[in-house]
């Protein structure tokens, strides 16, 4: 399976359509709430509101149109799928500052809400690698 398919198979699972094997336990959580302006407690509440904006910029600015809240890890993921096509150099180092500073620090903090996103996060925490390892980055 390619880069941009994995990605988007989770945002399918995070859509919940069917995605053939039941790789993450996603009963009893909200996916409604999985929102970086709700979740990053690591940013001030000025900074949460006005995540949306910002990344709809960066969307803007790499091509892609949000579909839905541009700060939802949905749409977050769907982003992923967008970069994870390219692998020229440029993008390799989108994907590695986006995947570091927005994705996988959001999954972190939905794990509270939602446990089952932990396998997701070791699946990003896994791609991150291997993005670095294209950019020989250590």
């Amino acid at each position: 399976m390619d880069r941009s398919s994995l990605y988007l198979m989770f945002v399918a699972k995070l859509l919940g359509e069917p995605v053939g094997e039941e790789f993450l336990d996603l009963s009893g959580c909200d996916v409604s709430s999985l929102k970086a302006s709700v979740l990053r407690k690591d940013y001030d509440e000025v900074t949460r509101s006005l995540l949306g904006k910002a990344l709809d910029e960066f969307y803007k600015n790499y091509g892609f149109e949000a579909k839905g809240e541009p700060d939802h890890l949905i749409t977050m993921l769907a982003f992923m799928a967008h970069l994870a096509r390219d692998y020229s150099g440029e993008s390799l180092k989108i994907q590695h500052r986006f995947l570091n500073v927005h994705l996988i620090p959001l999954v972190r903090y939905a794990e509270s809400a939602c446990p089952g996103l932990r396998t997701m996060r070791e699946i990003l925490e896994e791609d991150l690698k291997v993005v670095s390892t294209l950019l020989h980055v250590r």
